[in-house]
């Protein structure tokens, strides 16, 4: 015979999950049909959008935390950004995702890795455009921005940041301005690129990136 175990706390944080979970997504999401979900139910998530920003989820958007971490998920949206997820995506504990007025996001979510997102301890800032594609793997410690953020005689400080399908990105990386990085490819830790295009298939690594192996092979999950 079994014996069914009633587990209040687990109830409890089930139902605080799905509350701020229907909030967060009735209050912040404008179209697309995905939500926001809750993995751990206390974990802080500000989002703040100004006038004309939109927040478009065509998958749903899990927030999750690693090794009990309770760093606040951050997402601003200045005006009339926009941020478009196209397919289920995760983001981790101490995630920053700022958009300037009038730039756009898109990520491209999971398609046929078993999970697509970012682990911790990220931060994403678009001046004007980055898009990531489909499977996009990213670990702890990785700065994404299109902008130097700042000015410096005789040099353009933005150019568009483009990852392509199936990349994963290892820890402490910096995708700077003006990078390409073609699909299927990896970019090893503690490298940075920036105004470099890579083509496919390919695995980059260093301060000034180079490829260290061609015709590569990567899946999330272990064989």
């Amino acid at each position: 015979m079994c014996l069914l175990i009633f587990r209040p706390k687990k109830v409890i944080y089930y139902l605080i999950c799905k509350i701020r979970a229907y909030y967060l997504t009735k209050k912040y999401i404008d179209g697309g049909g995905g939500k926001i979900q809750l993995a751990v139910p206390f974990i802080p998530v500000k989002i703040k959008k100004s006038k004309g920003a939109k927040l478009i989820l065509n998958g749903n958007l899990k927030i999750c935390s690693h090794f009990e971490g309770r760093e606040a998920i951050v997402i601003k949206m200045s005006s009339n950004s926009k941020f478009e997820l196209l397919s289920d995506f995760i983001i981790g504990n101490g995630v920053q995702i700022a958009l300037l007025a009038n730039s756009i996001l898109v990520i491209g979510g999971k398609e046929n890795e078993s999970e697509s997102g970012i682990t911790a301890h990220t931060i994403i800032m678009v001046y004007r455009r980055i898009e990531i594609g489909k499977d996009f793997l990213c670990a702890w410690n990785v700065f994404i921005t299109d902008s130097d953020w700042h000015y410096i005689k005789g040099q353009n400080h933005q150019a568009d940041v483009k990852i392509g399908d199936h990349v994963w990105v290892a820890n402490n990386n910096n995708i700077l301005k003006g990078s390409i990085i073609g699909n299927n490819s990896i970019v090893a830790s503690n490298s940075k690129i920036i105004n470099k295009t890579f083509p496919e298939n390919v695995l980059i690594a260093g301060l000034s990136p180079k490829i260290i192996k061609s015709n590569i092979e990567w899946s999330r999950d272990l064989v």
